[in-house]
């Protein structure tokens, strides 16, 4: 071969290399699954005095977990899902419950090479400190049109650590089982999921660029999709993970560890599975590589696409969990602004910053997805900065745990 044609040869494979290592770096980032995304102070970073709420009095709504919601609430939460699923309001191309499902994916859109503009920088909802915030005001957001349908009707948590709690949730008279179909064989052994067929997701369509896989970028398709309690993660959550979660007083490291991209382990930050990732990987299930378990190289069912994970409704009640124990980490003495970093964040995720989409308009993301979906984006009017968060009471509810309930008891006779 005569050396200008290798020297091309050669040209065009490192120019291959390159493009294919950007790719990988590209999907890690999506993924975040890297300690080096979040800021996270020394261990021994000193922290405020406690502070203790100072609520006023009003009625509040209750969450429960699921194992104790009676047959009539089950139904009205089902009830209260399949109708906003099922609307499309005037002016939409999609339904109310499909736009949160946008408002989820689009934040993975903050980046100038995907064309964001404005204030936000960084993942608005991942990764950075108002991962709580930010998800605590869109369950509220999502709660509300629940009760546009149902006053009665609050989102209940799923604990993790209660193994009785997934079998109540994967009942045919609540949210239905494991998808069916599909076999995969993993070093662990043969398990089994695909497409769900329970009753209540008999027209529970999803929109196919909208369903997304992506570490491939490819559609999962109209089917809600599960796999559950595939490996690595277990079916539950071990209450000590949660325990040791609780005994720690920065917040920056409250909020990281519990979003579960990183763990602790021997005193430094490492990427890992637990607690809410671990959550979504239970019931969505991924293949890793068997070299780095931490890396993902195909997502199986829906809750663990991260994107699109809002189109499985179990998605609500994991993330009405990682609220509740941010609630309960408060009410030990967490309470108040002190407890949230007021500068040095990327913008939205400071104290008073405001927070895409409850910005005014002031940002906007980029084009993420297989598909453009900037355009199925309804404006929200609502305005909501991480301070406007922290007082979980006054949103108007608190959950049914019994430390919380004795707080409540004393501050709301």
């Amino acid at each position: 071969m005569k050396f200008p044609a290798l020297l091309k040869r050669r040209s065009l494979l490192f120019l291959l290399l390159g493009i294919t290592t950007a790719v990988l770096i590209l999907v890690a980032s999506l993924l975040y699954s890297d300690p080096s995304v979040y800021h996270l102070p020394e261990l021994n970073t000193p922290v405020p005095a406690a502070v203790y709420p100072t609520p006023t009095v009003r009625s509040l709504q209750i969450r429960k977990s699921v194992t104790r919601l009676t047959l009539t609430e089950k139904t009205a939460f089902r009830n209260a899902l399949k109708t906003i699923k099922n609307t499309i309001p005037a002016g939409s191309q999609i339904s109310i419950y499909d736009q949160f499902v946008v408002q989820h994916i689009l934040t993975m859109g903050f980046r100038k090479s995907l064309g964001a503009s404005g204030a936000a920088q960084g993942n608005p909802a991942h990764s950075y400190p108002a991962f709580l915030p930010w998800h605590r005001q869109f369950l509220r957001q999502f709660e509300i049109e629940l009760q546009k349908v149902d006053p009665s009707v609050t989102i209940p948590y799923w604990d993790w650590t209660d193994p009785n709690a997934l079998n109540v949730i994967l009942q045919e008279d609540f949210l239905g089982g494991n998808g069916e179909g599909e076999s995969i064989e993993l070093s662990s052994g043969k398990f089994t999921g695909g497409a769900v067929n329970s009753n209540f997701f008999t027209d529970w369509k999803l929109d196919e660029t909208i369903h997304f896989d992506p570490v491939t970028m490819t559609s999962l398709g109209i089917k809600l999709r599960r796999f559950v309690a595939i490996p690595p993660c277990a079916a539950s959550v071990p209450k000590a993970d949660v325990q040791a979660l609780m005994k720690f007083d920065n917040y920056e490291i409250f909020n990281a560890l519990i979003e579960g991209a990183i763990i602790l382990n021997s005193n430094q930050f490492v990427a890992g599975w637990a607690l809410h990732a671990c959550a979504h990987s239970i019931i969505g299930g991924s293949v890793v590589d068997p070299q780095n378990p931490l890396r993902q190289t195909r997502i199986l069912g829906t809750m663990d696409s991260i994107p699109s994970s809002p189109y499985d409704p179990i998605f609500w009640l994991n993330h009405a969990n990682v609220d509740r124990l941010w609630a309960e980490w408060q009410d030990q003495g967490h309470t108040g602004e002190t407890f949230y970093p007021s500068e040095g964040m990327p913008y939205g995720h400071n104290l008073h910053d405001r927070m895409w989409p409850w910005d005014g308009g002031s940002s906007q993301p980029g084009n993420y997805g297989i598909a453009d979906l900037r355009p199925l984006l309804t404006p929200t009017e609502a305005i909501a900065s991480p301070a406007d968060l922290l007082d979980f009471r006054n949103l108007g509810y608190t959950y049914d745990t019994d430390r919380l309930n004795a707080i409540d008891r004393q501050a709301y006779p």
